[in-house]
């Protein structure tokens, strides 16, 4: 196990590989891609703020000039820098430099199950302060798997990096913190489990 560890980790660290495998055992995102594309506002002036994008695997479902795309990791930033259309600033999802009511809505796909509460409540707050009031916060993130026959989920989600995966009772006590869920749903993406929740941020 701690070898299969070892190798989830470099492999999560390089953005290529990163890519490679999470399209095969995801489909290529079209259950996410299909979400995002029904949930958010894709159109020109909708300005969009990816938080935790990774190596911007969605940047492409938005228009260039309105996407800024945000992630720890300077390895995947770079890549998107140079292979994904948009902007891109390698920052901490707890604390972006970026102006209040910057954005209209705000993506976070994959990032809060590495996160404990304490750090979930700051990146949501982040989340909040950055979009517009009344605007939308779209957080799709990995649940445990759903069917105990689904081998494959239940082995990924017990040798990543995730360590803070929940179950959906939990992400929507934090979520009810950061605005009004208005939108809920359980889907399965490839072998992988998520909850979609589409969050209002208040208006005043």
């Amino acid at each position: 196990m701690k070898l299969l560890n070892t190798l989830i980790e470099k492999v999560s660290d390089h953005p290529v590989l990163f890519i490679f495998f999470r399209a095969i055992l995801e489909n290529d995102f079209k259950a996410i891609r299909a979400v995002i594309r029904r949930e958010l506002n894709l159109g020109p002036g909708q300005r969009t703020l990816d938080l935790g994008c990774g190596p911007g695997a969605f940047s492409d479902l938005f228009e260039k000039h309105d996407y800024v795309g945000a992630d720890l990791n300077k390895r995947y930033i770079d890549y998107a820098r140079e292979h994904r259309r948009g902007t891109f600033i390698a920052s901490d999802a707890r604390k972006v430099d970026l102006p209040d009511a910057r954005f209209d809505q705000v993506l976070i796909f994959g990032l809060l199950h590495h996160l404990s509460d304490e750090d979930t409540r700051a990146v949501l707050s982040e989340a909040r302060r950055m979009v517009v009031p009344g605007g939308v916060i779209l957080a799709i993130e990995d649940i445990p798997a759903q069917h105990r026959l689904n081998l494959i989920g239940h082995l990924l989600h017990a040798i990543e990096n995730g360590e803070h995966i929940r179950p959906t009772a939990d992400y929507k006590g934090l979520y009810a913190e950061a605005g009004t869920i208005e939108l809920e749903e359980e889907l399965r993406s490839g072998v992988c489990d998520y909850y979609v929740a589409r969050i209002r941020t208040p208006r005043v």
